[in-house]
């Protein structure tokens, strides 16, 4: 979200209605909707009340409604400005016992001033505080990524070894009943090998793929503001 808010110009609705509340202070769900704008997982939504409960959380922000001033560039255009912003849809469906959906919903009201604004249109450069946190999270996302993908590819091997295993125990059945049975734990055992083999090797080395470039595009966009900032690129 810092890079959405930083680097594409974007505001918060939200954090302008309701800035600066202690998250710590809040204790209450029904607050922690109104307040803190918790619409995900929240302990008052039929849908994740048995998660939220499970996790002791009041629910988490994922949704958000944000907009961008216009660019003026010394053009008399008008300003947005955000004069409301609340969860909405957070009762029943009527004559229901259950929610609309799993995450509530916002409502926000943006005034369109016509008034000409000559403010400067937001810069879209990342901070250096930003751009770091950014890499050191995929740095994180790429470690998780290979210690579950080795995880898996034990489980594909583990599995192959006991698909093997079946196959040469099946000339040693006492009864000819078992057989079928073995057929369905084979069919079982050989859709878990399939997965794994798919979410260990083939999607675990695309997803690392990707972080690595995006890990890469982002220490060449730091070193680029570095050498920048540094005296020896001033002429």
């Amino acid at each position: 979200m810092s890079i959405i808010l930083e680097h594409a110009g974007l505001t918060d609705s939200w954090g302008i209605i309701h800035p600066s509340i202690d998250a710590s202070q809040v204790t209450d769900p029904l607050q922690a909707l109104q307040q803190l704008g918790l619409t995900a997982d929240s302990p008052l939504n039929t849908w994740s009340a048995g998660k939220a409960h499970a996790r002791g959380t009041l629910g988490k922000r994922l949704d958000y409604v944000l907009y961008r001033q216009p660019n003026h560039r010394g053009q008399d255009l008008p300003s947005i400005r955000v004069t409301d912003i609340k969860a909405v849809l957070t009762e029943h469906v009527p004559g229901q016992n259950y929610s609309f959906s799993d995450h509530f919903g916002l409502e926000a009201t943006l005034e369109v001033i016509s008034a000409p604004s000559h403010t400067s249109s937001p810069s879209s450069e990342l901070s250096d505080a930003t751009s770091t946190a950014v890499v050191q999270t995929l740095s994180n996302c790429f470690r998780d990524s290979r210690t579950r993908s080795n995880k898996e590819l034990i489980v594909f091997g583990v599995s192959l070894f006991v698909i093997l295993a079946v196959a040469v125990g099946t000339a040693w059945l006492p009864h000819a009943w078992i057989n079928p049975i073995f057929i369905i734990f084979t069919a079982i055992m050989s859709g878990l090998a399939t997965t794994m083999l798919y979410e260990g090797f083939i999607y675990g080395n695309w997803e690392r793929r990707a972080l690595t470039n995006v890990i890469e595009d982002l220490e060449i966009y730091k070193k680029g503001r570095e050498h920048l900032r540094s005296p020896q690129s001033v002429v």
